[in-house]
């Protein structure tokens, strides 16, 4: 292997892949070199090449440890250290600092431990050895090993150890199967929100989702957004990831709030009258009253350090310098526009001090979205709700937004997330979200990977991750190329699986990985084996002929649904005005007209009928009248309750499928051409859950699940 090929191998750079058709395709060593480029590695001569090969490939057998060691809990739980041969006969002490304040010692020689890999350069053989520990809990601990001889080296790296599975509920083993709503936050309409829904929506959804016997609401990625918010609405290309958008504060419930009930309400019925969320008149409208809440409470609690204030105080030290970050990037984006990745390390301390009244009040607003979000899975847990809230991590960050310009060391911004080539985008998929390196991933410990699994898995009982095989690999777009010239970059899945399965197990949360799409079926297996959920979406689950799969052929460590967020409502999929908006678009497939995917639609709509027959949910001589006129609200319903029979342990509704809503809140592909991310539900949330229908249909789903 020469110097390019072990920077390809250590930079997860794959020279091939298999495409939706499972033909094998190879990626030019011109497209790789790009993407060596877009994370910042020199490949302009072979000298420079060579060290950074050597610094990959070759340095780190000539230290012990990395920056992390992993194990898993158990009798083969072990560390390795890598060592050349003249320090082998020698006898080395190590203590495991625990996490928890104990410790655990002993002593080995390192020739009497099993080799586990060697590596051999100029002449010298070295070697990794594996030697076993312990009654080790699972945690994050220090190892600390010295040679015991006259030159005492010694060297300490961190020590993870990880359980052999994620979390797993009571109701794993229980013959009841949990079943719940999904629902985009910002399209609820209430008659008290501000033109947004809002985390006291969410509490009224709880409450009258348990009252029907469900047991979870999933809920879009709650990431803070990137301002202009009118400009960045989507919650999957957020500013960043770790912290909420303050948009779904209620202000009304803080005791800050000293309005009188008139006050806004013209402001507020002209907001709540709107189809699609006002953004900027929101944003304009939540921050202004904010910052008369934050005067108030500097006067009311934080100059009289009450026991409110010494509460925030302490959310702001646990946070740390991140949340520092965050806020000052905020400050900056709303009063100068300028970025933070522009200051220099002086400037930054010097903006800190210059804006530290308002970096403190940004700080107030999560701490303000941290506990209403927490009152409101503390309410699920009232109600006997068994997972209560399930939230959802987007699979990147804007490039602008807080997160990547607060790590540009971790985040490589020229280049972009994306997809191969499908029918759907010949030329492939960019995203447009700056992807992390592997490498630094590595080196930097996996701290922020962590941090995004700690902040996500709070306040919920379960974390969807979109598009999980990026704890495998994603798809990589160079710089000025369009995404058909990328190619897969591999991440270090062990390790990555097994901080996601210790965070689960500390934070007492299921774990559902998307995994829709192009996925290989190692990884499906490596999830279900590690206790994660997949998830399985009716339109996509078909058996070899096209038929629907049955219901009892479900995976059963899944979570199954009949639409989400990126497919059309069933309204919409059964007139097929999804068709005809991705023909207006220009989105179908090359080559492919609107007349063919419209007779490819009857066919599966056909299709459809034949499984819900096979059910004995409608008869085949109702084909016909069904196949001619539209979804009524009794076929949706026929429909909804056909698939909660699935033996998928977990299965949710969407609420725009309760509405028969046909106009879909996103469209992928598109970005300006099309108003993704704005589009309201059409009942308000305190008349839906009184329709007879409704309660209903709810009934029926709550029996089949029972």
């Amino acid at each position: 292997m020469n110097n390019l090929d072990k920077l390809f191998y250590w930079r997860g750079i794959a020279d091939e892949y298999y495409n939706y058709r499972g033909e094998r395709v190879f990626v030019s060593l011109e497209n790789r070199q790009r993407l060596l480029q877009a994370m910042g590695v020199n490949v302009d001569s072979p000298e420079a090449i060579a060290e950074q090969a050597y610094a990959l490939d070759i340095e780190p057998w000539r230290t012990w440890f990395p920056p992390m060691l992993m194990t898993e809990v158990g009798g083969n739980a072990h560390f390795t250290i890598n060592l050349p041969p003249s320090h082998l006969p020698h006898k080395f002490h190590y203590e495991i600092f625990l996490e928890s304040g104990g410790t655990r010692s002993g002593e080995f020689v390192a020739a009497d431990c099993p080799e586990v890999g060697d590596y051999l350069y100029e002449g010298t053989r070295y070697s990794r050895r594996a030697i076993g520990v312990h009654e080790v809990p699972i945690g994050y601990h220090r190892l600390r090993v010295i040679m015991v001889s006259d030159s005492g080296a010694s060297m300490e790296t961190q020590f993870v150890v990880v359980p052999s599975q994620a979390y797993t509920p009571e109701w794993v083993t229980e013959e009841k199967h949990p079943w719940g709503i999904i629902v985009q936050l910002y399209t609820l309409r209430s008659a008290r929100n501000w033109g947004i829904g809002d985390f006291t929506d969410l509490k009224l959804l709880i409450t009258e989702a348990a009252a029907a016997g469900a047991d979870m609401i999933g809920l879009n990625p709650l990431h803070a957004l990137r301002i202009p918010v009118e400009n960045h609405c989507s919650p999957y290309s957020p500013s960043d990831r770790r912290f909420l958008n303050p948009l779904y504060i209620d202000p009304e419930v803080e005791p800050e709030y000293q309005k009188k009930p008139g006050d806004m309400l013209p402001i507020l019925v002209r907001l709540r009258a709107q189809d699609k969320v006002p953004y900027a008149a929101v944003y304009s409208t939540k921050m202004s009253v904010f910052r008369e809440m934050y005067a108030v409470f500097v006067a009311n609690e934080l100059d009289k350090k009450s026991p409110r204030a010494q509460k925030f105080l302490e959310f702001v030290a646990k946070a740390g310098p991140t949340l520092q970050d965050f806020c000052l990037y905020q400050v900056l984006a709303e009063a100068t526009g300028q970025q933070i990745d522009q200051l220099s390390a002086e400037e930054k301390e010097s903006a800190r001090s210059r804006y530290a009244e308002q970096i403190q009040f940004h700080a107030y607003l999560q701490w303000l979205a941290d506990a209403q979000l927490e009152a409101c899975q503390r309410l699920a847990h009232d109600k006997g709700m068994k997972v209560g809230l399930m939230r959802d991590l987007a699979v990147g960050a804007d490039g602008g937004g807080a997160e990547v310009t607060t790590n540009l060391h971790l985040f490589c911004r020229s280049a972009a997330v994306g997809a191969p080539p499908d029918p759907l985008a010949e030329k492939g998929q960019n995203w447009g979200l700056p992807p992390m390196d592997p490498a630094t991933l590595r080196a930097t410990g996996f701290a922020h990977f962590i941090n995004l699994l700690r902040t996500n898995m709070a306040h919920c009982g379960a974390l969807r991750i979109d598009h999980a095989m990026a704890l495998m690999r994603l798809w990589w777009c160079p710089p000025g190329q369009t995404a058909d010239y990328g190619a897969y970059i591999y991440y270090p899945f062990k390790e990555m699986l097994g901080l996601l399965k210790l965070e689960s197990v500390r934070n007492q949360c299921v774990v559902i990985g998307e995994d829709m799409g192009v996925v290989p079926q190692e990884f499906r297996e490596a999830l279900i084996n590690a206790n994660i959920f997949t998830n399985k979406l009716f339109y996509f689950e078909k058996l070899h002929d096209g038929q629907f799969r049955p219901p009892e052929q479900y995976e059963p460590h899944s979570l199954a649904m009949l639409t989400n967020h990126d497919v059309p409502t069933i309204a919409s999929w059964w007139i097929g005005s999804d068709l005809q908006l991705r023909a207006k678009l220009n989105l179908l497939e090359d080559g492919v007209g609107y007349e063919e995917v419209s007779v490819q639609r009857d066919m599966e709509k056909l299709r459809l009928l034949e499984w819900l027959a096979n059910l004995g949910l409608v008869k085949r001589e109702e084909f016909a009248e069904l196949l001619a006129g539209p979804m009524t609200q009794a076929f949706a319903a026929t429909l909804l309750h056909g698939v909660s029979k699935c033996s998928s342990q977990l299965f949710v509704v969407q609420l725009e499928d309760l509405e028969l809503l046909e106009d879909p809140v996103n469209v992928p592909g598109t970005s300006y051409q099309y108003p993704n991310w704005q589009r309201k539900l059409a009942v308000p949330l305190e008349m839906l859950f009184s329709e007879e229908r409704v309660q209903s249909l709810l009934r029926a789903i709550a029996m089949e699940r029972s």
